[in-house]
């Protein structure tokens, strides 16, 4: 085949055809590259938007399990698994079921049933014995002579005219009605509303109910205040007695004040009596802390992660306890995949191994260097533990974030001696408001508000101090 030479103008149109190629080609390589990188970059947005929405989903499957759990409460067993650290159940002995003998002195009546024939066929009985028992009861007033459980002392008060000065005397302050209400009567008034958590209405209908004695709302509002400027100095008294110890619990919970529209109760409570003070204002700010805190407090705060009581002590315990329920309600999101769950769970379970750690080492005689020690070796324990993970959800991932970012207060209760690890005092101190709320949807005014902390931080106060001799005290405080 013999070889034909091209011409020039064949060369020429070849050589503008491959530089035409080289020039589309490049240009299609630069299209290509950034095509992969847009390719790239939506493949990462829509990454990252399916994580998202998935995190959203999450967060509120979340919050409609626990909504469900406020409102239907929580349903079957935990999902928790390994080791919960309970209480055996104790079973209960027959004494549980049996009231023991009074002693001699609480017996008010004797009464002898005798018996000489049999009940059966009439005839005499030989060889009697005798068994001796007890019936206890109480005295309702309304079923005996009611005039018995009311007194009306009736006073003959004398006044007189002073020639020398000019001006009357009187043998007894004649100002007020002609009518009041005695110290007893008072005194209940105030029991009833604080430790038994009654109405206005309840109480007027059991005094009623049980002594046959009127009393009105109005009256009720009266003997509420004039119990609280009495009692200002035992309030501030309390305050000073918290203050003066080691460490105190902290704790807040809603309080609706109504002419507020809002509103929180605070308590403050002691480490080593069963002294509380409450405090109930129209928010949830720092400032209530602080007022309950009061000026230079030196001790050791034991409260839960809530932020307005961050940097507010000098050395800062927060609630273990807080902290393992949290990630315990973690195991019961059933919306979490299986992998998640068993993640979960697992968290929880080392979680829990860690505040037994605490309360085992808590147990042993105090020792500064070795709880200096066990203190260390649990908190990088702590650390490791809340390191991210792929598989943790939204709420496990916030709850690593706060317990490292408070490390520093994890174990302040092993390093300082009888610093309790978790703030449960707090807690059922303030249930006491928690309940009455629930009942009489806290207070109408400010005014009102101010009167009950008083009365309430004072009874409890004593109530928990001596409850057998509950009213005594009171009576001695407020004569």
């Amino acid at each position: 085949m013999t070889n034909k030479k091209l011409t020039d103008e064949v060369i020429n149109e070849r050589m503008v055809e491959l530089r035409n190629l080289r020039r589309l080609h490049a240009n299609d390589r630069k299209q290509i590259i950034e095509l992969k990188a847009d390719n790239k970059q939506l493949k990462q947005m829509l990454l990252d938007q399916k994580l998202y929405f998935e995190s959203i989903i999450e967060s509120q499957n979340a919050r409609i399990t626990e909504l469900e759990t406020m409102v239907f409460g929580r349903k079957g067993k935990p999902r928790s698994g390994g080791n919960q650290n309970k209480l055996a159940k104790i079973p209960r002995n027959k004494d549980s079921y049996r009231r023991p003998l009074p002693p001699a002195s609480a017996v008010t009546t004797e009464e002898h049933y005798s018996i000489n024939a049999c009940k059966h066929c009439s005839s005499q009985l030989t060889d009697k014995t005798e068994y001796t028992k007890y019936v206890e009861d109480i005295v309702i007033a309304a079923l005996d002579n009611i005039s018995k459980f009311r007194t009306v002392e009736k006073q003959t008060i004398e006044r007189g005219y002073c020639v020398s000065c000019g001006k009357y005397s009187s043998a007894k302050d004649l100002r007020g009605n002609y009518v009041t209400l005695g110290p007893n009567v008072r005194n209940l008034v105030c029991y009833l509303i604080t430790l038994r958590d009654h109405s206005y209405s309840q109480v007027v209908n059991l005094l009623w109910d049980l002594y046959g004695f009127k009393i009105t709302e109005g009256e009720i509002t009266n003997i509420l205040d004039t119990r609280r400027l009495q009692l200002l100095p035992e309030y501030e008294r309390l305050k000073d007695s918290i203050r003066a110890g080691p460490a105190m619990h902290m704790d807040e919970s809603r309080w609706r004040i109504q002419s507020e529209g809002s509103g929180y109760a605070w308590s403050m409570s002691s480490t080593t009596s069963t002294d509380v003070v409450f405090k109930l204002a129209d928010s949830r700010g720092i400032g209530n802390a602080k007022e309950l805190l009061g000026d230079n407090y030196q001790g050791i705060g034991i409260t839960d992660r809530y932020s307005a009581y961050k940097n507010l002590f000098c050395l800062h315990q927060i609630c273990w306890a807080h902290i393992q329920r949290t990630a315990k309600d973690l195991t019961h999101l059933e919306f979490l995949e299986e992998a998640k769950l068993t993640h979960v769970i697992n968290f929880y379970n080392q979680l829990a191994t860690i505040y037994s750690a605490i309360r085992d080492y808590q147990s042993e005689p105090f020792n500064e260097v070795n709880r200096g020690v066990q203190a260390n070796k649990l908190l990088e324990q702590t650390k490791t533990l809340c390191m991210p993970h792929k598989l943790d959800p939204k709420k496990l991932t916030s709850l690593k974030l706060g317990i490292l970012d408070y490390q520093d207060c994890l174990f302040i209760c092993l390093k300082v001696n009888d610093i309790p690890a978790d703030n449960n005092r707090a807690e059922r101190d303030i249930k006491q408001l928690v309940i009455k709320r629930r009942k009489s949807l806290g207070s109408k005014t400010t005014k009102g508000a101010r009167t009950l902390e008083v009365l309430m931080s004072v009874c409890v106060s004593l109530y928990k101090r001596d409850r057998d001799n509950f009213f005594l005290n009171f009576h001695n405080l407020t004569a």
